[in-house]
């Protein structure tokens, strides 16, 4: 794996852990898609793939808009005694972008403003982070929004390494407002199926759930792997397409209506 380039924003393909980080480093997949979204994967087979397949300490499940899944999968995960843990979170869709929810075990209410949903997340114990932000593939954070949270400090990190070709194409943009804010890096795959997971994650100090928190706290967390290719993903883009842009609006529309009616 090639190392990165010495430089203010350390544009390029791959991170790399700094010198120290050895056997205590923990490594952390957190941007995770099953069924109850728009993933191909269900929670158990997430949890089993993750034990068996890859070298990950944590897993947070996040998808659009619901906590059932990440539930699910952190008591399977228990129950079976896995080395693997799972972090219960969501991927909110806010009017302004997608943005992360870590340590979350409700559903926060989708489509209100960036700063409604971060307040809502942080007082609730959460954390904010910043999923693939300023690209044009899928609804993210744009410059201004990005701008508005780390000026208010809504933020607690940013996702600079996103293995999809959303996070591909937010890759540079992203590294250099980490640089600049002060905000520290997460990496995650993004996967919405098995072969994904694991290909982009965040290196920590520890391997608890408590210590990706301290981490990411004191701004010590770090981003490593790489890209999705093409064959990485060909086998099952089909479906993942037709979930993302069939299933998935049609969930987010009834679930909004739900919550309007709710609210009233």
């Amino acid at each position: 794996m090639p190392a990165c380039q010495p430089g203010p924003a350390q544009a390029c393909l791959y991170f790399r852990v700094r010198a120290e980080a050895g056997e205590g480093f923990g490594r952390a997949d957190l941007h995770l898609h099953t069924y109850a979204s728009d993933g191909l994967m269900s929670a158990s087979a997430l949890v089993d793939y993750a034990e068996r397949r890859t070298d990950l300490d944590l897993i947070a499940i996040t998808d659009h808009d619901e906590t059932s899944a990440a539930l699910e999968g952190r008591d399977y995960a228990a129950r079976q005694g896995y080395r693997v843990q799972v972090i219960p979170g969501v991927e909110v869709t806010t009017r302004a972008g997608h943005l992360l929810a870590l340590f979350v075990e409700e559903r926060p209410p989708a489509l209100l403003s960036l700063q409604a949903t971060a307040e809502w997340i942080l007082e609730r114990g959460g954390l904010c982070v910043a999923a693939h932000p300023f690209t044009r593939w899928t609804h993210s954070l744009t410059n201004r929004s990005m701008a508005f949270a780390a000026y208010h400090k809504l933020l607690s990190a940013l996702e600079v390494l996103n293995a999809s070709p959303a996070g591909r194409a937010s890759h540079t943009r992203a590294v250099r407002f980490a640089d600049q804010h002060g905000l520290p890096a997460i990496g995650a795959s993004d996967a919405h199926m098995l072969g994904i997971v694991g290909l982009a994650h965040t290196r920590f100090r520890g391997h608890s759930p408590d210590d990706l928190r301290h981490a990411i706290e004191s701004r010590s967390t770090y981003a490593e792997g790489r890209f999705a290719s093409p064959r990485d993903i060909a086998a099952e883009a089909l479906p993942q397409l037709a979930r993302s842009l069939v299933h998935l609006p049609l969930r987010r529309i009834v679930r909004y209506a739900r919550d309007r009616g709710s609210s009233i």
